[in-house]
C-alpha cells in the first residue's frame, strides 16, 4: 500500500515540475537585451617569425593579457541574436627570445578588440541557453612603448582585421540575472614596426575567454 503511495507520489512530483516556470527561465525573447562583464583574458597562440635585424635566431612573442571584460547580445529573434565584444584595454609584454637565452620584455602595447558576432542561441527548455557565433574582428593598438634592446627606437604596431569565432553559455539565476562563460577564437596577426630599424610579424590569434555577470533587459 505505501508502495503504491510513493509511486503516485512520484509521479505527481514529476508531472507538476513540467508546469514550473523554471522550464522557461532562460529563454531569450525577440527584442531582449543581455549585457555581461566580467574577467577576460586574451591567451596567446600565435607564433611569430625570426628577426635577423634584431639577432640571427631571434625570435618576438606577445604574452597574456587580462583585463574587465564587457559584452552585449541584442535578440533579433528568440534565436538569433547580435553580440559585442568589448573590454577596458589589454596590455601585452612583447618579449625577445633566442635559442638559449631571453632578452626580456622589449616592447609594450594596449589594444581594444571589438568583436560583433551573429549568434544563434539554442532553445534547451531550461535555465541553460547555450549558443554559438561567427563574426569579425577589428583590433586596435596603441600606447606602444620600447624597452631593453629596443628602448632608443619608437614602436608601431598596425591594427587588425580578422574572422572570429564564439561560442558561449548563459545561466539564468532568477529576476533576469545570469552567470555568463564565453570563448572566441579571433585571427589577429599584425606587424610591428620598429622605426628605423625593422619590421616583424606579430601574430597573436588568441583564445579570448570571460567569466562574469549579466543581466537581461
Amino acid at each position: 500500500m505505501n508502495s503504491k503511495l510513493f509511486r503516485h507520489f512520484g509521479t505527481a512530483v514529476l508531472a507538476s515540475s513540467t508546469l514550473l516556470p523554471v522550464s522557461t527561465a532562460g529563454a531569450y525573447e525577440a527584442g531582449d537585451w543581455v549585457l555581461r562583464a566580467g574577467a577576460a583574458g586574451v591567451l596567446v597562440t600565435g607564433e611569430s617569425d625570426l628577426i635577423p635585424a634584431f639577432a640571427p635566431d631571434a625570435k618576438v612573442e606577445a604574452h597574456d593579457a587580462w583585463s574587465l571584460g564587457l559584452t552585449g547580445t541584442y535578440m533579433v529573434t528568440s534565436n538569433i541574436g547580435i553580440g559585442l565584444l568589448a573590454a577596458w584595454p589589454f596590455k601585452h609584454d612583447i618579449e625577445a627570445t633566442h635559442d638559449i637565452s631571453s632578452e626580456g620584455t622589449i616592447a609594450t602595447v594596449k589594444q581594444l578588440p571589438p568583436t560583433l558576432t551573429l549568434q544563434y542561441h539554442f532553445d534547451t527548455g531550461s535555465r541553460f541557453n547555450p549558443y554559438v557565433g561567427v563574426g569579425v574582428n577589428y583590433t586596435y593598438f596603441f600606447d606602444e612603448d620600447t624597452k631593453g634592446a629596443l628602448s632608443p627606437y619608437d614602436l608601431d604596431v598596425d591594427d587588425s582585421w580578422g574572422l572570429a569565432g564564439e561560442v558561449g553559455l548563459d545561466y539564468d539565476l532568477g529576476n533576469d540575472w545570469l552567470i555568463s562563460g564565453q570563448v572566441w577564437y579571433i585571427n589577429l596577426e599584425t606587424t610591428a614596426d620598429v622605426k628605423g630599424v625593422t619590421s616583424f610579424d606579430l601574430d597573436i590569434n588568441p583564445w579570448v575567454v570571460m567569466l562574469g555577470v549579466g543581466k537581461k533587459f
